[in-house]
């Protein structure tokens, strides 16, 4: 009887014991999933995991680095974890030789990725090989207010590219991010202030390599210390500055003409000069969805009987790809023509030029 009244206070006890801990452990347990009411700040303020989701082209996926470990979201989980303990990781909607319009048309047409507290956008560099300053703003606009309605309790840090040399399309990215209040980080003066040449940053004057992405890394990382010790706000989806700024896309597979051009599973297909393929559509903006592939030839384009400009479809792998072609047509009814000219850029090796074209992108409203 002695033993069993010592024994139950002691089971007592020790199931106290087991439920405190118990209690205890799940309030420190971060994960995820914790206190998704915060902010990126607030998370960063208490140690809490952050996810974040980066829209870009080859600078934003991180090419140029040695290794995947040397990338600039890399270094960036890597110091956040040394310096504050915090577990970061990442989406990616990302493209080599992808443009603003490529990161909206995917943004737009791709399913939803886990709810960001963090969106990084970098555009610029190849958007200015396509169109001009005054177009580029109008679709990176479309961009950061896709992204605010689809995610309206991120913060939306844009980066300007340490390599962009084109000063109106730099301006854009500073006018829009200020507008939307946006944290922008301009990458141009940060590589110039080191005093080292480009070649000690970068890979082949565009592409950071490893010491160039560290710049990256610690500036968006002090960055979100600064705004963190400020206890900055998201801000809300402010008006527009364009007229018409949410662009919704339509995709048109019917052809109304062709000549040569084989349908082959989702794609027309033709390897001839000469062969050509006709589309209608209503809009002022006109995209393509075709295969990018290491036998990608080059492709005349035609607008309503005018030349508008040359494509080439090569790429190093087959990739399915959104390209702009043009957001300055006059509103209402449009052809377009794709004719293979034949002809191959010096980075096809092969033997072939072929073309393979899916469907044309057009805007739903007024742009």
């Amino acid at each position: 009887m002695k033993k069993r009244a010592i024994l139950v206070p002691f089971i007592i006890m020790s199931l106290l014991a087991l439920l405190t801990g118990s209690l205890f452990f799940q309030k420190e347990q971060k994960t995820y999933g914790f206190q998704e009411k915060e902010n990126v700040y607030e998370k960063y303020n208490h140690h809490t995991p952050i996810r974040y989701l980066v829209i870009g082209d080859s600078i934003g996926r991180g090419s140029g680095a040695d290794h995947a470990s040397q990338r600039w979201f890399k270094l960036m989980e890597k110091k956040m974890y040394k310096e504050r303990h915090i577990d970061m990781k990442g989406d990616y909607i990302v493209q080599s030789g992808s443009t603003a319009f490529e990161g909206l048309y995917k943004l737009s047409s791709q399913p939803a990725v886990s709810k960001p507290d963090l969106i990084f956008i970098v555009f610029g560099e190849n958007d200015r090989k396509y169109m001009n300053g005054d177009d580029f703003g109008k679709i990176y606009e479309s961009l950061i207010r896709r992204a605010k309605k689809d995610y309206p309790s991120a913060e939306i840090i844009t980066l300007t590219e340490s390599c962009l040399a084109y000063e109106d399309f730099a301006r854009q990215i500073a006018l829009v991010s200020k507008h939307y209040q946006a944290v922008n980080i301009d990458m141009r003066p940060v590589f110039k202030q080191t005093g080292l040449p480009a070649e000690k940053l970068t890979r082949d004057l565009v592409h950071p390599n490893a010491r160039g992405y560290r710049l990256y890394a610690d500036s968006i990382c002090q960055v979100i210390k600064l705004n963190a010790a400020k206890h900055k706000k998201i801000a809300v989806l402010s008006s527009s500055i364009y007229k018409n700024p949410d662009l919704l896309f339509s995709t048109k597979k019917q052809i109304i003409n062709k000549k040569g051009f084989i349908k082959n599973g989702r794609y027309y297909i033709s390897g001839k000069k000469g062969d050509f393929l006709e589309y209608s559509f209503t809009g002022n903006m006109l995209g393509v969805n075709l295969l990018r592939s290491p036998d990608g030839g080059e492709i005349k384009v035609f607008i309503d009987g005018k030349p508008v400009t040359v494509m080439s479809t090569w790429w190093p792998f087959q990739r399915n790809r959104p390209l702009y072609i043009t957001s300055q047509l006059s509103n209402g009814h449009h052809t377009v023509r794709f004719e293979t000219t034949g002809s191959k850029t010096a980075n096809n090796k092969t033997k072939n030029s072929i073309i393979r074209i899916s469907s044309i992108i057009t805007n739903k409203n007024t742009y």
